[in-house]
């Protein structure tokens, strides 16, 4: 509108009756004063707006402090719980030292609320109603706005009935999403039926379990998360499957992605014993078979079957029975710490990507409560992983126990030798394989070449991420897609499995650290001073050779002569590293050790090399015709070791295929 004042008032006022005219579903008051409050209007009555003042004011970090604060200590509860610390003091001390990668989702939920182009009021309001949408009904009105509008009518996500009943122990959506998403379908019926839930009933399976929990919220006995995961359980081995520690249905699927060509997958049907019904799926003849399969013979059956056809990359190795490093528990307590947080961060579409990463690497905190559960749920030694895992799994974190129980993860080192020697153009295809955003490309920047791929690598293998990835076979896979078919089916075949540390990994991790934290790991691990005038390349450059000389140490043993108290000696060793706070490095000193366990001693030690031409001259319509042709060597010295294997419970076994421990019934 433009014009006389006088004209313009009156325009105004018709169109303001016909809008109070119309139809509308809620009080109208609220948004005709936030219109006013987006015009900057200033009327003379500030009694009109309805909106309380408070509630108009920003978002201050404060408050956003406290919401992540919130937000994060359900999974804190669950463990001081688990691991049975009831001094409240005691939990909020806990809580306050995961302060670094608190820190990361405040940062993440301030650049959310900044980006907002609405007034202040909204935005409390969107956060307000996400934290229902999500179903944390213990965060009910943190904002302050969703009591504001049950009483003025205005429009909102509903509250729960009951959200003051919820705590740590409750059973929330997401808790039960999580039960039904490690449930195959033959087992939900069961688990149904054990809850008393009619599984005649059409409808959605999660709504159904949301509907019996908040019946049973009324109830006097109330299940706790604990009890479903135990229900859980038993309908699980009623069911003739441990979909949590078994052979799963992502491992069938990537087993099917490996396969290049249908005479492949015939070959694997063959060898598992399947009858061949071209009107199935792929993945129907598999999870039938798997589910007519003993459940301790599943995964040494499909990983032979698999060994014969060169692909034993395929299929997930599990780690050492009897050792659990503490480094391994940093990335596993920030899983945790991340399903707290994914929910929200998913829904309302907040930034995750590139530098927004993997937590900061602390011991304290969260770390510091799987620490003590796994010195809680240890057992008998030969059992220590699977009694640890099954703790985690207890707790509802069925992701995360697979994570810790099986080797989805892999060296920066090893990632870092698979990929190097890549041309411009296939570091430019493979970030879109692997799901990056194009714009990591512009932080990957080389000096001798277009792209650093051990950038690119560090930024992939940390970036936020809910579900496990078994980083060998995804790289595979990449690079498979781009053409490079022969170093893929090396990798998939068992090969490049680096035992070399990395100098550009040691040098990163150096580089990070201040002068006097340089000098502290220089006396941790007894090496001479560094130079005070380069001390970081200095110190990189005998650490390097420390974590050379550290695993050749361990090379020198024959593998299947190596005894337990061999092992742990060094895992505490490698343990006081990760105390001493130097982290990263521990982690990098644990992965590239557990390569050696678990394929030998013949692991590639190719770290610093450059794949040979013949790894990259490979046409991409050529890929059924590049399956490697022979075993490698690390998997020869497994058969050998397997077949010479002594019944000693303390006896290292490569590839970890003769433990079974029977975690399927527990």
């Amino acid at each position: 509108m433009s014009g006389n004042k006088g004209v313009v008032i009156k325009e105004a006022m018709v169109v303001l009756r016909e809008w109070c005219d119309g139809k509308h579903n809620e009080n109208q008051v609220i948004p005709l004063s936030l219109a006013l409050e987006r015009a900057k209007c200033k009327p003379l009555d500030r009694t009109f707006f309805m909106v309380a003042d408070q509630l108009m004011k920003a978002i201050s970090p404060k408050e956003v402090e406290g919401f992540v604060y919130r937000l994060t200590e359900r999974h804190c509860k669950r463990l001081a719980k688990a691991v049975i610390i009831t001094d409240q003091n005691k939990i909020a001390t806990i809580m306050e030292e995961n302060i670094q990668n608190c820190f990361l989702i405040q940062s993440m939920v301030n650049d959310w609320v900044d980006g907002q182009e609405c007034c202040n009021f909204e935005k409390r309001c969107m956060l307000d109603d996400a934290t229902i949408k999500i179903g944390r009904h213990d965060m009910t009105d943190a904002f302050g706005t969703t009591s504001y509008r049950v009483k003025t009518g205005d429009n909102l996500e509903r509250p729960h009935p009951d959200a003051r009943t919820f705590n740590s122990s409750s059973i929330f959506d997401d808790d039960l999403a999580s039960l039904l998403k490690h449930l195959p379908t033959g087992a939900i019926p069961l688990f149904l039926e054990k809850l008393g839930i009619s599984v005649d009933e059409e409808g959605d399976d999660l709504e159904k379990l949301r509907c019996w929990r908040d019946q049973n919220i009324k109830e006097s006995k109330r299940y706790s998360l604990q009890a479903l995961v135990s229900i859980h359980s038993d309908a699980l081995n009623e069911a003739n499957d441990s979909h949590v520690l078994d052979v799963n249905d992502d491992e069938l699927e990537n087993v099917i992605a490996s396969m290049t060509s249908m005479k492949q997958m015939e070959e694997l049907t063959s060898r598992l014993g399947i009858k061949n019904d071209k009107e199935q799926s792929h993945i129907l003849h598999l999870t039938e078979w798997r589910n007519r399969c003993e459940m301790d013979e599943r995964r040494k059956t499909l990983r032979e079957a698999l060994n014969a056809m060169e692909l034993p990359g395929s299929i997930l190795d599990r780690l050492p029975a009897e050792h659990v490093y503490q480094a391994e528990l940093v990335r596993l307590a920030w899983k945790i710490f991340y399903i707290d947080v994914w929910p929200l961060t998913t829904l309302l579409d907040m930034d995750t990507n590139n530098e927004k990463s993997f937590g900061e690497q602390q011991t304290k905190g969260t770390v510091h409560l799987l620490i003590q559960l796994l010195e809680k749920s240890k057992g008998l030694d030969k059992h220590r992983r699977r009694d640890f895992c099954v703790a985690i799994r207890n707790l509802g974190y069925f992701d995360v126990a697979r994570s810790g129980y099986f080797g989805y993860d892999a060296s920066l080192s090893e990632l870092c030798n698979m990929t190097s020697g890549l041309s411009e153009d296939d570091m430019v295809r493979l970030v879109d394989r692997l799901g990056l955003e194009k714009d990591v490309l512009s932080v990957c920047r080389g000096t001798t070449e277009a792209y650093d791929n051990f950038k690119l690598m560090k930024i992939w293998r940390n970036q936020l991420r809910l579900q496990p990835l078994h980083f060998r076979l995804e790289l595979a896979l990449g690079l498979r897609a781009v053409g490079r078919t022969n170093i893929a089916s090396r990798i998939l075949a068992g090969g490049y499995h680096t035992t070399e540390v990395g100098s550009r990994v040691v040098e990163s991790i150096c580089s990070s650290l201040e002068d006097d934290q340089l000098k502290m790991l220089c006396e941790h691990l007894t090496l001479k001073d560094q130079n005070d005038q380069s001390p970081t390349t200095d110190t990189a450059t005998v650490v390097t050779e420390w974590v050379r000389n550290w695993l050749e140490e361990f090379d020198k043993f024959s593998v299947m002569k190596i005894i337990m108290d061999k092992i742990d000696l060094r895992r505490k060793k490698i343990d006081n590293l990760f105390s001493a706070g130097f982290v990263i490095l521990a982690e990098e000193v644990m992965l590239l050790e557990m390569s050696i366990i678990l394929y030998g001693k013949s692991a590639d030690k190719t770290c610093e090399e450059t794949p040979s031409k013949d790894d990259f001259d490979v046409e991409p319509d050529n890929e059924e015709n590049q399956v490697a042709s022979m075993k490698s060597e690390s998997e020869q010295a497994s058969e050998e070791c397997l077949e010479n294997a002594s019944d000693q419970g303390y006896v290292i076994i490569p590839n970890n295929e003769e433990y079974d421990g029977g975690f399927m019934q527990v």
